[in-house]
Parts: C-alpha cells; sequence; structure tokens
C-alpha cells in the first residue's frame, strides 16, 4: 500500500508513530501535506504516515484520489448498515499495511496512534478494534458507522470528534455520541469532543486535539542524555480529551 511519511525535527521525545487515513476523494500527499504542516511542529518526535486507498477514484495535475472502500452507490444516502460490512472487509487489508509500519518504524503497537478523517475515520476506528493488541489510540475525526463493528478484538482508547455543524446521524454528532455511549459500556476508555464553529473539515483545532492525545497517550521516555533529569510526574487518571 503506498504511503507518505514525514518525521518531526524535534527529537526531544522517542519516536512513535501516528497513521492518518484520508477521507474519500482524498489522496495519502494531501493529507501529509494538510495535516502534517499543522501537526509536525506541535508532535516532537511523532512520525506522519499516510496511506492511500486501494481504489483510485481520479487522477488531476498530477495528484490522485481515493477511497478505501466503494460508497459511490450511498453517496446521496448513505448508510451505516451497508458501509460496516465493507469496512469490516477493508480493515483485514489495512492492518496487513499497519503490521508493515510496525516493522519498518521498529515500534510495537504502544507507540501507535491510529487516526482518520471522514471515511478515513471510519477506517482507523474498525482497523484498530480489530487488532489482536490494542494500540496506543484511535483518533476518529467525523467518521460513519461507528458502532457497527461486528468483531471487537481489543480496545484501545478511543477519541471520537465531530465539528458542531454536523448533525447528520450518518457521521456528525448523533453518530459519535451514541458510539461514545456504546464503548462506554463495554469498558473502553472514550471520550467525545464537538469542535465549536466546525463542520466537515480537519481545522487547526482538530489537528492540535490529536497531537494532545498524542501526549497523554505515548509514554515520553528520556533521551540517553537526558536520562538524568527528573521526569515530570505520571497524571493518573489522565487528563480527559475535551476541545
Amino acid at each position: 500500500m503506498k504511503d507518505h511519511r514525514r518525521e518531526s525535527a524535534d527529537n526531544s521525545r522517542d519516536k512513535y508513530v501516528i497513521i492518518f487515513f484520508h477521507g474519500y476523494g482524498s489522496g495519502g500527499a494531501q493529507m501529509l501535506d494538510h495535516v502534517g504542516n499543522k501537526l509536525m511542529p506541535q508532535a516532537p518526535g511523532a512520525v506522519l504516515r499516510c496511506p492511500e486507498g486501494p481504489q483510485k477514484l481520479a487522477e488531476m495535475d498530477g495528484a490522485s484520489y481515493h477511497s478505501w472502500f466503494d460508497i459511490q452507490d450511498i453517496l446521496d444516502a448513505p448508510s451505516v448498515d451497508a458501509v460496516a460490512p465493507r469496512a469490516a472487509a477493508a480493515a483485514e487489508e489495512v492492518n496487513k499495511y499497519i503490521d508493515e509500519v510496525l516493522k519498518e518504524e521498529g515500534i510495537d503497537e504502544s507507540r501507535l496512534i491510529i487516526a482518520g478523517f471522514s471515511q478515513g475515520a471510519t477506517m482507523a476506528f474498525y482497523a484498530a478494534l480489530m487488532r489482536d493488541k490494542p494500540v496506543a489510540g484511535v483518533y476518529s475525526l467525523s467518521g460513519g458507522a461507528l458502532r457497527q463493528i461486528d468483531e471487537i478484538k481489543s480496545k484501545p482508547p478511543v477519541a471520537l470528534l465531530a465539528g458542531e455543524y454536523e448533525q447528520g446521524d450518518y457521521s456528525g454528532i448523533p453518530q459519535a455520541k451514541k458510539t461514545h455511549e456504546y464503548l462506554d459500556g463495554l469498558g473502553f476508555r472514550t471520550d467525545f469532543a464537538m469542535l465549536h464553529g466546525q463542520g466537515h473539515d480537519i481545522s487547526d483545532k482538530a489537528v492540535e486535539l490529536l497531537a494532545n492525545l498524542a501526549e497523554i497517550l505515548i509514554p515520553a521516555k528520556a533521551l540517553a542524555n537526558d536520562a538524568a533529569k527528573p521526569q515530570p510526574p505520571v497524571r493518573k487518571p489522565p487528563p480527559r480529551f475535551r476541545p
């Protein structure tokens, strides 16, 4: 699976990886620019990997546009019941890619956050919960069909986000709230954030919250030359994920 990679210039924290899945009709290169330009300055130690969906929709001006699974037949009337089995099937191949990333970067699941926007948020959610070992966290921005997963194999921390103006039940605030309550009932560590003044978009605030999530969930190991320095106290319980 083709992807695009960027590393933070700030190595004051040990390396961790954020895989960010693009939305329908976008691509890995676009996400690397859009998310990476905002995220890297506030995410020391981060490696951002932005893969491209397997279904190529178009190519224009040197850029390609992709989908993680087919939804052309339901674009005008999104259906959680139709999307769920397609997302689950796509997650099997996506998890092979995630395994490759872990191997290439030399990390394990404890230093991996799986994130995504729109269709990519659905992909991130399904892939993470269908893995045998839990990743450090899941960041799902404006995803759909989030409660319809049939086989949950692991229970990573999950952050569900939606814009204030996303009131549709498929991928907006109603779906995120219902999923939050559903996961709470299953014993997940989960939270929901409404992004004020935002529609279906990846705003500066949305990326800031992704950086905050990484700071909360990824252990900040001391570098070798800083090992003797006092370390900040561990916060228990960790702060709630809020906008």
